[in-house]
């Protein structure tokens, strides 16, 4: 089977298969109940946070008819362009973000869980923030952290800080975009953008800390791919080392996307921005070590044994998270991991989803706590083919799959309709 088509019934098969499995493992005798839900229920029993029947309301209509709009005013402008010269890519990032949060936003509206950030995380609003360096509680202080600082603002409430998490989880985006134009040149980075902006991830990062993380990760990457283009001074390294560390204080798998990074140095042949980036995320984890949080503390306490949490069991729901995640542009970027010269990003997603599987902190709930890394592994969906001969040529970049993105925007709207509430 070639073509979208054949690519999306290639994605609905493995999904299928990979869903059969689990709950063959499920009915053996398997528990996955560590994403926090009760055994025997949700999709495949626990593994992932969906429910039946689907929420059919006027909201559900809300993100179909936004997709529809956004994918027919980009194909609208591609038809009018001809052969005049491309749009400048900073306003398309502009409006990728506008579309992201909309999009996203109206997703919230159309769940169960709507746009209420966790209730357990409001109540630390009002507390001294040095009572929120727990390392014995085995969670990263950051989302706590920005909570507090937020209500410091006059932000608080469910919806204000749900409301705040989702625009600030939007920036991944055009952090993506920025970072994907730097390795694969600009064409692959303009037709990236719709796939990332209507990606079936999107339910799970509405109203959730795990989009901030997403966003600082993303952040953390493009500052340094794009800091190690000839010419740029080693600031952009530095800065992004220390966000890498903030990511780390947010989501201890997220600073493994450095990966990525150390990747792009070697790329560029500017090993000595190691040394630069690496002190930078330093910087972030000894400053809380000075005000009394203990990051690997904090990491051991959050981890599990390798043969308990993290058993193999677990490989295949992670597994399937992952498909359901990327949607059907993840077929493609299989098909094309050869051809695209943004490995850097898929290495650096590797070893943050390897640390996550050796330190058992991919028990369950990888939907969420996995964002960081689904955006990178799309990237190679918009690889050249054939792969250009030369490094620099972009004469040919993949053309934009309206099918696989509109596929992504409809497995979105029914997530976001099957979505359990928080």
């Amino acid at each position: 089977m070639g073509g979208q088509a054949g690519e999306t019934a290639w994605w609905v098969l493995v999904t299928a298969v990979l869903a059969g499995v689990t709950a063959l493992l499920a009915a053996s005798g398997v528990t996955y109940s560590a994403s926090g839900l009760a055994a025997g229920r949700g999709i495949a029993w626990g593994t992932l946070p969906l429910a039946w029947p689907p929420r059919l309301e006027g909201s559900t209509l809300l993100p179909p008819m936004a997709a529809a709009v956004a994918l027919g005013a980009v194909a609208l402008v591609a038809r009018r362009r001809g052969g005049r010269p491309a749009p400048p890519f900073g306003p398309l990032l502009g409006l990728s973000y506008v579309a992201s949060a909309g999009w996203w936003l109206a997703l919230g509206m159309a769940s169960r869980r709507g746009l209420g950030a966790p209730a357990g995380l409001l109540a630390v609003a009002d507390q001294h923030p040095s009572d929120l360096l727990d390392a014995a509680s085995g969670r990263p202080p950051g989302p706590e952290l920005l909570v507090w600082g937020l209500g410091q603002l006059g932000i608080r409430g469910a919806t204000a800080v749900g409301v705040a998490f989702t625009l600030i989880g939007a920036l991944v985006v055009p952090l993506v975009g920025l970072a994907v134009r730097s390795l694969c040149h600009t064409p692959a980075a303009r037709r990236l953008l719709p796939v990332l902006v209507f990606a079936p991830w999107a339910p799970f990062a509405v109203a959730g800390p795990d989009a901030v993380t997403a966003a600082v990760a993303a952040a953390a990457v493009a500052a340094g791919v794009v800091g190690s283009e000839p010419g740029r001074r080693a600031w952009w390294a530095l800065g992004a080392g220390l966000l890498l560390g903030v990511s780390g204080l947010f989501a201890y798998p997220a600073i493994w996307l450095g990966v990525a990074v150390a990747a792009a140095y070697f790329v560029r042949r500017r090993p000595m921005l190691n040394v630069i980036t690496g002190a930078g995320a330093l910087a972030p984890l000894f400053a809380l070590r000075l005000a009394g949080y203990s990051w690997p503390e904090g990491l051991a306490r959050a981890g599990a044994d390798l043969f308990d949490h993290a058993a193999p069991t677990w490989l295949v729901p992670d597994l399937l998270a992952v498909s359901v995640c990327c949607g059907p542009a993840l077929v493609r970027a299989a098909r094309r991991i050869s051809m695209t010269p943004g490995w850097p990003f898929l290495v650096g997603s590797a070893a943050a989803a390897l640390f996550a599987l050796l330190m058992g902190l991919a028990a369950g709930g990888v939907q969420a706590s996995w964002l960081p890394l689904f955006p990178w592994l799309v990237v190679p969906a918009l690889a050249p083919r054939p792969r250009p001969a030369l490094p620099g040529d972009t004469s040919s970049a993949g053309r934009l799959p309206y099918g696989l993105v509109g596929a992504g925007a409809l497995v979105a709207t029914a997530l976001a309709a099957l979505l359990m509430p928080g």
